[in-house]
């Protein structure tokens, strides 16, 4: 989510496709706000780099008030088209037009891995100065070990996405990211593509809390 990003136009390609307009929630999403309670009765979410919007309803679902933003301007149109009831932006570079302490919540799904890692620094001090205290930050990073994306030195080579740009991190990039945070849960997840046995889909997935 940046104008420096070098494949912004991979993923407006990206989000042309009907198959990349996913529908449903991650279930290990789901599984995290299960365990978190809203602190102030009219709780407000940001879905930030939304892609598809998949998960505005998760959160409207869960009570929140829904932002959502994405530097992708085919994204940004779809989910104001879906979603008439979320606030959409399309953002680029950090800072960002959010006030401090604006959200209760903000979900990062597959996201901060498609950014360089100071520029990925820059955009979670970002998230962290718009998330209230006691505030989470539910994310998931590409791990180390990964194979889908068929990366190499930095660039994407899986058609979907060919030519776009992503960083795989370990469990100690992980928590030197979430350093500023109060605390955080991490958890990591493993899957084969149907039909392709020898490939890796891996993540981290974490529940931090300001």
């Amino acid at each position: 989510m940046s104008a420096e990003h070098p494949s912004k136009e991979a993923w407006e390609t990206h989000y042309t496709r009907s198959k990349s307009k996913l529908s449903y929630p991650d279930e290990n999403l789901v599984r995290m706000l299960s365990k978190i309670q809203p602190m102030s009765p009219s709780p407000k979410a940001l879905d930030f780099g939304s892609g598809s919007g998949r998960h505005c309803v998760l959160l409207k679902d869960f009570g929140y008030e829904v932002s959502a933003c994405d530097y992708s301007e085919n994204s940004v149109h779809s989910i104001k088209e879906s979603y008439p009831w979320a606030k959409v932006s399309l953002l680029q570079s950090p800072p960002y037009p959010f006030s401090d302490e604006e959200f209760d919540l903000i979900v990062s799904w597959g996201v901060l891995h498609y950014n360089s890692p100071d520029l990925a620094k820059s955009i979670l001090n970002e998230k962290h100065r718009i998330l209230k205290k006691d505030g989470y930050l539910a994310a998931s990073v590409r791990a180390v070990g990964d194979t889908h994306l068929k990366a190499e030195q930095g660039k994407i080579g899986a058609s979907d996405l060919k030519g776009g740009a992503t960083w795989f991190y370990s469990q100690n990039d992980i928590q030197d990211l979430l350093s500023n945070f109060s605390s955080f849960e991490m958890g990591y997840t493993e899957r084969t593509p149907l039909g392709k046995l020898e490939e890796r889909i891996c993540h981290w997935i974490f529940l931090a809390r300001k």
